[in-house]
Formats: structure tokens, C-alpha cells, sequence
């Protein structure tokens, strides 16, 4: 079975796509004959004809990006418009999506999730299936115990899909919790962010003393 993962990142190979997408793709190749060509969007932005050659080339694809306050990245947005129309005779691969946000919360990333479904089938594509997680930005500031969970979610699915070709429904609902946090997860976590994420940076650059400046007040 052959897949190409293409990562629509900007930060490439630095990003969490990079990180969810290493996992799953571990996952995968765990089954005899799987192979896996990764390529990068950003790599492309001057020949995205070139990246379009490969994903008609391809017989399975999964596009993974990170949501930004509830979009995706312009440069995937450019090349999911390339793709269509489909070069004359060519066969459509299989697509799937892969898609990570900051919030935690799943719910973040549906709308996005409905756009990628009715665009699959614009393309006439079968579709794979969404692989959505919210809490990926917090994935170097979470307890090792989460992380693993985390990944070994992402690994879980990958394999999978190697044995069946195919993203279980059930297996991505279970991956996406949390969907909505309750107000009591939520009154558990913001004491926590404050002071591991923005207090965390906010010493890194000498400015926690600072936190409470009002610039912008007349």
C-alpha cells in the first residue's frame, strides 16, 4: 500500500504537524509492503504544478496542516485550488486530512473538518477520513504520560490504516477527545497555561514584571 504524506506546515519539518505526523507514519510502515513519500507544501510554494504531479502520482494521500484561529494555512488553501481540476485520464488518489490547533478542544477544528469532506468529494476523491486533535501547540509543556497518550494515539491509527487502508470512525472520535471542555476542565487548566506557557515566555524575555502593563489606557 502506498501513501504520500504531505505536510502543509510552514514550519515544515519543525512543526507539531511534523511531530503528529512522524508518529502516524511509524504506525503505517509497521505493515509488510506499506511505503510512505512525505513531501512539504512550503518546499513547493514556487512549483506547486510539480507537488500537483505527485499527488495524482500517489495512490493514497493525507494532508496534514495546522489550524490558525480556526483556518488553515494559506499555502495549503493555495494548493488544495491547484489540485482541481484533475489532469486529463488521471486517476484521483484516495485523500485523508490531518489537521492539530492549539485549543484543546476538538470542537476547534470541525468546521474546517466539513469544508475538507465536501471539497474531497469536489475533487472526486474517495475520502479517508480527518484525523482532528486540539492541544497540539501544548504538546512541549504537557506531562510526558499526556504526550505518550498522544502519540501512541497517533501511532495506533497509522498501523491501522496500513492493515485496512481505511481511518475507523470510532478510532478518530476516540482519538479527538476532548471535544468540549466542562467549565471545571477548563478552571483546571487556565492556572496551568498561565503559568507554564505565558508566564513561562514571558520570563524568557524579561518582561513578567510586565504583565500588567496597559500600554493602549489613556
Amino acid at each position: 500500500m502506498q501513501l504520500t504524506f504531505i505536510n502543509g506546515s510552514p514550519r515544515g519539518a519543525k512543526g507539531n504537524t511534523a511531530r503528529l505526523m512522524d508518529n502516524f507514519v511509524r504506525g503505517f510502515l509497521e505493515t509488510p509492503g506499506a511505503s510512505c513519500a512525505v513531501e512539504y507544501v512550503a518546499k513547493h510554494r514556487t512549483d506547486l504544478a510539480g507537488l500537483k504531479k505527485i499527488f495524482y502520482a500517489s495512490e493514497n494521500v493525507i494532508i496534514g496542516f495546522p489550524l490558525y484561529v480556526d483556518a488553515m494555512p494559506g499555502s495549503v488553501k493555495e494548493f488544495l485550488d491547484v489540485l482541481i481540476p484533475p489532469p486529463q485520464g488521471a486517476a484521483v488518489p484516495a485523500l485523508g486530512f490531518m489537521s492539530q490547533c492549539g485549543f484543546p478542544e476538538t470542537g476547534h477544528l470541525r468546521f474546517v473538518e466539513r469544508y475538507l469532506e465536501k471539497y474531497t468529494k469536489r475533487l472526486g476523491a474517495s475520502y479517508l477520513g480527518s484525523i482532528m486533535k486540539g492541544g497540539g501547540e501544548g504538546l512541549h509543556m504537557q506531562p510526558k504520560f499526556l504526550v505518550d497518550k498522544f502519540e501512541n494515539g497517533l501511532h495506533s491509527l497509522g498501523k491501522k490504516f496500513g492493515e485496512t487502508g481505511r481511518l475507523d470512525k470510532d478510532d478518530l472520535d476516540r482519538f479527538a477527545y476532548p471535544e468540549q471542555l466542562t467549565p471545571e476542565q477548563i478552571g483546571g487548566l487556565l492556572p496551568y497555561v498561565n503559568t507554564r506557557l505565558w508566564d513561562e515566555w514571558m520570563k524568557e524575555n524579561g518582561a513578567l514584571e510586565r504583565s500588567f502593563d496597559r500600554p493602549y489606557r489613556q
